[in-house]
């Protein structure tokens, strides 16, 4: 049993706190409780504490202060830190420290609670295993490291003899045990580095620092680069005992990237793959590490940006795609001019399914590039003067991102409207068009289909985009991205809000797709607009 004790200054906080634990049938002991740091070190001396769930700002002696003083002491236990959504400064800080984790006090549960004391005793139980044992690390010698090293980068899943020999023979001899050893396989993307002032992060380095802190106890951490920000990370550790709790290689790839924004300020998407106990079996992870690695494209409209190995590669998910890809194409048809916005639309929604399908990169570009050359052959374009659709073209092939994709298409259709379409033709706008922008105005902020907005109006698709257009001198989709930017405007001027909090508010995730179609509209970023007021 742990013995768990409970510090916050809210005596409402310590009671919420405890009555989401499920105490009975766990192995955990409610140790007590204490209202600051002071209190929680007299209370840990005499109950022997090994978890201390503790808040940041407490008067007498605040969470940080009692994390310093807890580790100048002989405590081998583990701290987790409760704090608000305007904590993150404190929570970086406690967590170099040497807190393990931190929850947030406004979304606390009890799956959420009993997932990270369930990682924390996984965490104790591993200390004291190498306490009782003292079995050293089989960390290698620096010949071997390399050789296994070189192997990662060679491996990959259609070479049956899994790479360098060498290494091969390396990670079979750390696999054989004893003890029973298995091995987890992540491929790591660094995307972009915060900087303070400071020179650039040694990512190898950063990555067995972070490695080390996710399995204490672990027997081998390998980390090889595999291309411009690129790595792949071998993390080996003893198989848990039967019955006990493994970790999930997810949860380890969340913490990977966790870790990384908070120690490093470095923002990485992570692959994982399924824990394997042979180097057959290793390699064919690998193998499908380095076949997902690909989807980082996406980094845009994934909101956890962690994949499985087993996530590349579906015929199934290949085949939705096609079907999404066929409807794209049917958009083309009989198009008069203002049915571009339907273009648009099924373009985007292209984009969007790619991401959530795991469609390989250059499956959607082959889609996207279709459908520019369809756009231009199509009545309303080819009619007009000459056009450079190769531009547009290698455009999308150069694409590093999704949200580049779309801001492309987005660039290219606003041309496209600027050369076709028509102002505003009549003095007063009829009830149909007046019905269509309050939809609009109503629900800027959900997924707005202009089949939606056509139903509820009445009006074929077709037909609202062409009087749309005709009466509002803009297009359906450029007024829903008006109505928008004008609302986060507001948003930002108040100043209560966070850019990606706008973001998410008015129906944009995607803060890099947001922040381009700010700036296009206004002419500034959003976050000087607290500077302008």
């Amino acid at each position: 049993m742990y013995k768990v004790l409970i510090v916050d200054d809210e005596l409402i906080v310590r009671h919420a706190v405890k009555s989401l634990i499920r105490w009975e049938d766990s192995r955990f002991e409610y140790a007590g409780s204490a209202a600051n740091g002071a209190q929680a070190l007299e209370l840990i001396t005499k109950t022997g504490a090994d978890i201390v769930i503790t808040d940041i700002k407490m008067s007498e002696m605040d969470g940080l202060e009692l994390i310093k003083q807890l580790f100048k002491t002989s405590f081998t236990g583990e701290i987790l830190v409760l704090s608000n959504y305007n904590d993150y400064d404190l929570v970086r800080e406690a967590l170099k420290c040497g807190a393990h984790d931190y929850m947030l006090k406004l979304t606390l549960k009890t799956e959420d609670f009993m997932a990270s004391l369930a990682e924390i005793a996984l965490k104790l139980d591993q200390k004291n295993s190498r306490r009782t044992r003292q079995i050293p690390l089989a960390a290698g010698t620096a010949e071997v490291k390399e050789q296994i090293a070189e192997w990662l980068k060679e491996t990959d899943a259609g070479l049956a003899a899994g790479g360098d020999y060498a290494g091969r023979n390396a990670v079979a001899e750390l696999l054989a045990g004893p003890p029973a050893l298995q091995a987890y396989t992540f491929g790591i993307h660094v995307l972009k580095e915060g900087r303070s002032g400071q020179a650039a992060v040694k990512y190898q380095e950063m990555l067995y620092k972070i490695a080390e802190s996710l399995l204490p106890g672990n027997r081998g951490l390998y980390v090889a680069a595999a291309g411009p920000e690129r790595f792949l990370l071998l993390l080996v550790s003893p198989v848990p005992p039967a019955g006990g709790p493994a970790p999930a290689p997810q949860e380890l790839a969340q913490r990977i990237k966790g870790l990384s924004k908070i120690y490093y300020n470095v923002e990485v998407t992570a692959v994982y793959g399924d824990p394997s106990r042979t180097w057959e079996g290793v390699a064919g992870q690998i193998g499908r590490v380095k076949e997902a690695a690909v989807l980082s494209f996406y980094t845009d409209h994934q909101e956890n940006c962690i994949y499985s190995g087993r996530a590349a590669g579906s015929r199934e998910e290949e085949q939705q795609f096609r079907v999404l890809e066929n409807q794209f194409k049917d958009s083309l048809r009989h198009m008069n001019g203002t049915e571009i916005d339907l273009w648009l639309e099924s373009a985007t929604m292209l984009v969007r399914a790619a991401a959530e399908l795991c469609i390989p990169p250059s499956s959607l570009k082959r889609a996207m590039i279709g459908g520019i050359w369809g756009l231009f052959n199509s009545k309303p374009v080819s009619g007009e003067v000459p056009w450079n659709e190769s531009e547009w073209v290698e455009k999308v092939e150069s694409a590093c991102t999704d949200s580049h994709v779309l801001l492309i298409i987005q660039d290219m259709y606003d041309e496209i409207m600027n050369r076709i379409g028509k102002t505003a033709g009549y003095k007063f706008m009829r009830e149909e068009i007046r019905l269509a922008n309050a939809y609009l105005e109503q629900h800027f902020a959900e997924r707005v289909f202009i089949s939606e907005v056509a139903a509820h109006v009445g009006f074929s698709e077709p037909y609202l985009c062409q009087v749309f257009k005709a009466e509002t001198g803009s297009s359906i989709l450029t007024r829903l991205n008006e109505i928008r930017m004008t609302k986060a405007y507001e948003m930002l001027s108040s100043g209560n809000y966070l850019i990606k909090q706008v973001a998410m508010e008015i129906g944009i995730p995607d803060p890099f797709y947001f922040n381009r179609l700010f700036k296009k509209r206004f002419g500034v970023a959003p976050k000087t607009v607290k500077k302008i007021r």
